[in-house]
């Protein structure tokens, strides 16, 4: 049981990444009030960077063009990562109530138990990342302000990893690089060990399950009625905004040539 005795879930019912990306945002700013919430989303095709990022560095950005392929810019740290209807999106918001700061390896503590009950073995990294049998299965990020924390993990279930190679390619003769790079890692997903779970809703179904027995009470979230304008207006004003997403604050100039 953690320090919260109950907590709040939240699917969403969009693939919109702008929308998804926004929704997170609401939940971390303007719910303060809310101790404890868990947020699954899932999203069509597109590419996540760090916050201190740049997408020529990180990804085929042409490609990404010719396909169609939206470039968003987190909040948060961590590295370049892409997503598709195959990749369950989990983020855990949680208010620091003893003031003795967050445990990050907690995080994704109900995804390794929800894996554990059938039968899977994932293992935290010191990256913080999650692994089965050496092979990346999750990949985290975070942020904090004023004693709440957002942190989110990318899960691999059924993602296209043709796909998430080919997008993720740079060529070797591009000038700029990321203040915080990303670290290539090899790639599974995790329905290729899960044979009884068929859908990507069923495989977030067992980690809610896993998430249910640590508290007291697990509760479905209903959003305000502001939360649609907000959500609204922080999509155009930074989420899909190219002053946000192309940002210099990510961005180095490549030494040597």
């Amino acid at each position: 049981m953690t320090e919260h005795k109950q907590a709040y879930y939240y699917i969403s019912p969009l693939s919109d990444p702008f929308y998804n990306i926004a929704l997170e945002d609401y939940l971390y700013t303007q719910m303060r009030d809310v101790g404890c919430i868990y947020f699954f989303w899932v999203n069509s095709p597109s590419v996540f960077m760090g916050r201190y990022q740049c997408a020529e560095a990180e990804s085929d950005v042409q490609y990404l063009i010719e396909q169609g392929i939206p470039v968003l810019r987190r909040a948060s740290g961590g590295g370049t990562v892409y997503h598709d209807a195959g990749n369950l999106n989990y983020t855990c918001i949680q208010n620091d109530l003893a003031g003795r700061g967050f445990d990050l390896r907690a995080f994704p503590r109900p995804i390794v138990e929800a894996m554990q009950r059938q039968g899977v073995e994932l293992e935290i990294s010191p990256r913080g990342d999650l692994r089965l049998e050496g092979y990346k299965v999750g990949g985290s990020a975070e942020a904090t302000r004023s004693g709440r924390m957002l942190y989110h993990m990318s899960l691999l279930f059924d993602a296209d990893l043709d796909q998430l190679e080919r997008v993720l390619q740079v060529d070797h003769d591009v000038q700029v690089r990321s203040r915080v790079p990303s670290v290539r890692s090899r790639v599974r997903n995790l329905k290729t060990v899960l044979p009884s779970v068929a859908t990507i809703d069923s495989f977030r179904d067992l980690i809610l399950s896993a998430i249910a027995q640590r508290y007291e009470a697990l509760l479905p979230l209903e959003l305000p009625l502001e939360a649609e304008a907000y959500v609204a207006a922080i999509q155009v004003e930074r989420y899909a905004n190219p002053e946000w997403i192309h940002s210099s604050v990510g961005r180095m100039t490549q030494k040597g040539g």
